[in-house]
């Protein structure tokens, strides 16, 4: 085997001086996809590597180091996973370009990689994964992710290694054909020796000489690799472990300093040219706040009662979105809320940008200002805002934003709470942040559905599902702790908290969810998928509030409670959207014996796009719903943002039910017609039960007969009204528990208003 020897290789302080990069535009950024974006420095992914060992990053941060050069960062093992030239990445991904399975994966020509280690050695100075299963951080103890700060074309990472903060900015030099890659770290004071994984070799041999980390691959070699340090600390190694790993060692005792590590892979015959990579000068600033990269704002134009509900006591209005923008972004919206003013909203969408909306006190919504406030998330599904600061939520952190200069743009992009486990597999969204009253978070994570929506498994399939999958998760207002709260949820476009803690969500029809439920969720409660339960045995499963079948949703969105006594009669109610069909549904909810029961009737409204994240602006009092158009869906275009508004007309609906041995009593919002009311023949109910399996969803069977297929009808043997007129108790035949029960009504009120609607609602319990 032939050990490389460089004698020629000197090692110097070099005095840092401008210019990281050059600023031309090489060809992979014009050749770049809509999807993946050249104007920001990272891109947020699970990113597969080429070696060793086809490794991925389950939290990836692949950054722009250079012209043609990248690093990918993993947030969980803080180690770089690997260096790369050439092209970025791949669109493969659910949220790129729609496919299943797979996420993105390296493009270029892969120089150096590590496997699945920690990037900074534990106490005992080992790299070993000393997780319990392979997802989610490094113990805090040992390492921990802080978040990342965006100045212009740079990234500056921040995380702190035991007490010791530590920023780290990636970039690369480029010479004589050859490109390097830069590692600059500014750290504090060290108390304890610390150690940090460079790379790893495979079938290599090496060793350290003349300051200068070598490692060789072939016989006779053909393929060298090469670390140094520059402007390192006193008592600074680099090390090469096992003839495949180089890490650099600091020791105790190291003063508060600034240094560089170096790295270079390729062919031997260009092993020598490393020595000049040394020597050129690169700048690293560590700088915190950049100019606004997206100072002028999208202007849009709004659309005034773009729908009303036949009584036109509602109406939407239309907040038009930034579709088209000068940075040909994606805009899909998945997360909402408002600023203390009134006037601004905060979305955060898919493809991980946060974008502030200016004008919503404007009359008609004309000359609505949008602007661009950050970017780089990782599939931000859910945002919230807390003293006029935004958080979101993504599948590798709670992302807390802090626009330190005050220029309209996000400097610093804390990560707040990063607990939450994470697979590579393509169905692991993270849906959906709110608060309670006492300023703890939550959020809701899906399972990692196989590609084709059947089974359960992380990475395409691999089997892996990890603590998380599958959970409605809490942080606390610190950031500093995740508990899971329940579990056995399959993929839970949404959830909603209400003013007085009460916990819901929806769910998505598929393996162990014969159709999409309403959930009302109970701490340490179990809602139906096995595969992600997480606890042995089996807990007994609790029934959600109740099921929808196809037509009414086939995929649920979030809920919201009614806190404007602004929006019509519904105040202290609970509302539902359905991502799937775009409907806004009144929650019709009783509790029976510690069972909630009911079911919705629906507010025959269009809206732009998906109904996903239903929020109250404190200041009209009226609904914002927001979506987008992503997977299966009736969605009219990408985006949406409508306002639902209350005109002050009278509302002509059900307000409520209830089911007891004497039938099923509706409240109405209007007094009725006796006469009409009074005629069962006015009324028509069908139902019909699910079986709950492995399968995906579940046929109809018949209530009355369990084994056979089918709906079957029930007969409506007669209709009161109550005193007051509100209320019409339906005296049904043979009334039991089912699954599903559709009511159809077709009546008048008292002054004459034609009120024709249907309700899709679940009897779990008749009193």
């Amino acid at each position: 085997m032939e050990i490389m020897t460089i004698r020629n290789v000197v090692l110097l302080a070099v005095i840092l001086i401008t210019g990281m990069y050059a600023q031309e535009k090489p060809e992979w950024q014009t050749k770049l996809p809509r999807t993946l974006q050249a104007d920001f420095p990272y891109t947020k992914a699970a990113v597969r590597q080429n070696f060793p060992k086809d490794t991925v990053a389950n939290k990836g941060m692949a950054i722009i180091a250079g012209r043609e050069a990248f690093m990918c960062f993993d947030t969980d093992l803080l180690r770089w996973t690997a260096g790369w030239t050439g092209n970025y990445l791949t669109e493969d991904g659910v949220s790129f370009r729609g496919n299943h399975g797979a996420s993105p994966r390296i493009a270029g020509d892969q120089k150096f990689g590590s496997g699945a280690l920690a990037g900074w050695a534990d106490a005992q100075g080992s790299f070993a994964d000393p997780r319990k299963e392979p997802f989610g951080p490094l113990p805090r103890a040992q390492a921990k992710w802080r978040g990342c700060y965006v100045a212009d074309n740079t990234v500056v990472l921040s995380y702190t290694v035991g007490d010791v903060q530590f920023l780290e900015q990636p970039g690369s030099v480029e010479q004589d054909g050859q490109t390097a890659f830069v590692r600059s770290l500014q750290h504090g004071a060290l108390n304890a020796a610390v150690a940090t994984l460079v790379c790893e070799v495979e079938n290599a041999v090496g060793g350290v000489e003349d300051g200068v980390a070598i490692l060789v691959e072939g016989d006779p070699v053909t393929q060298v690799t090469q670390v140094a340090l520059v402007n390192a600390p006193k008592g600074a190694a680099l090390e090469v472990q096992e003839n495949k790993r180089i890490v650099v060692k600091l020791a105790k005792g190291t003063a508060a300093g600034t240094f560089q590590i170096r790295i270079w892979s390729g062919p031997k015959a260009d092993h020598d040219k490393f020595a000049a990579l040394i020597k050129a000068p690169v700048k690293a600033e560590f700088r915190k706040v950049g100019k606004n990269r997206w100072p002028e704002p999208v202007v849009t134009q709004g659309v005034m009662n773009s729908s009303k509900t036949p009584d036109g006591a509602y109406a939407t209005d239309v907040i038009t979105a930034p579709e088209r923008n000068p940075w040909n972004r994606r805009v899909r919206f998945g997360g909402l809320d408002f600023f203390s003013d009134g006037n601004r909203a905060a979305l955060s969408t898919w493809d991980g940008d946060v974008w502030i909306v200016e004008g919503l006190k404007n009359e008609n919504f004309r000359d609505l200002k949008w602007t661009r406030f950050a970017s780089g998330g990782f599939e931000t599904l859910g945002l919230k805002i807390v003293d006029d600061v935004i958080y979101t939520s993504g599948r590798d952190e709670m992302t807390r934003y802090h626009d330190l200069n005050n220029d309209g743009a996000a400097d610093h992009y804390e990560s707040f709470n990063n607990d939450i486990t994470s697979s590579q597999g393509f169905h692991e969204f993270v849906f959906d942040l709110h608060t309670d009253k006492e300023g703890n978070f939550y959020t809701i994570k899906a399972g990692p559905v196989r590609g084709g929506g059947r089974g359960f498994g992380g990475g395409g399939g691999n089997g892996h599902v990890s603590a998380h999958a599958g959970a409605l998760l809490k942080i606390d207002k610190y950031g500093e702790k995740l508990t899971v709260v329940a579990t056995g949820f399959r993929a839970p476009n949404g959830m909603g908290v209400g003013p007085d803690g009460q916990l819901t969500s929806g769910d998505n029809e598929g393996t162990w969810v014969p159709r999409c439920p309403i959930n009302w969720v109970k701490p340490g409660g179990f809602y139906g998928v096995e595969d992600l339960a997480h606890k042995k045995p089996l807990p007994a499963h609790h029934k959600p509030l109740c099921w929808l079948d196809k037509g009414w949703d086939n995929s649920g969105g979030g809920q919201e409670w009614v806190t404007s006594k602004r929006w019509g009669p519904f105040h202290g109610e609970l509302l539902h959207t359905s991502y799937g069909r775009s409907s806004l549904y009144l929650v019709l909810k009783e509790e029976v014996a510690g069972q909630m029961q009911g079911g919705v009737v629906k507010f025959p409204l269009r809206f732009t796009s998906s109904a996903m994240r239903p929020r109250f602006n404190p200041h009209d009092g009226h609904l914002y719903v927001a979506g987008l158009k992503g997977w299966q869906t009736n969605a009219g275009r990408a985006a949406g943002l409508d306002r639902v508004r209350y005109t002050g007309e009278k509302v002509y609906t059900v307000s409520s039910m209830k089911v007891d041995k004497a039938g099923v009593h509706l409240t109405f919002t209007q007094k009725l017609d006796p006469k009409i009311a009074g005629d069962p023949e006015n009324y028509a109910i069908s139902r019909w039960n699910y079986k709950r399996s492995s399968a995906y969803g579940s046929p109809t069977f018949k209530v009355s007969k369990p084994e056979e297929r089918g709906n079957e009808g029930v007969n409506v043997t007669g209709a009161k009204l109550s005193a007051d007129g509100l209320t019409v108790t339906l005296a049904v035949e043979d009334l039991r528990p089912c699954d599903q029960q559709l009511i159809k009504f077709n009546i008048d009120a008292a002054d004459g208003t034609n009120i024709r609607n249907e309700i899709m609602h679940t009897i779990h319990v008749v009193k």
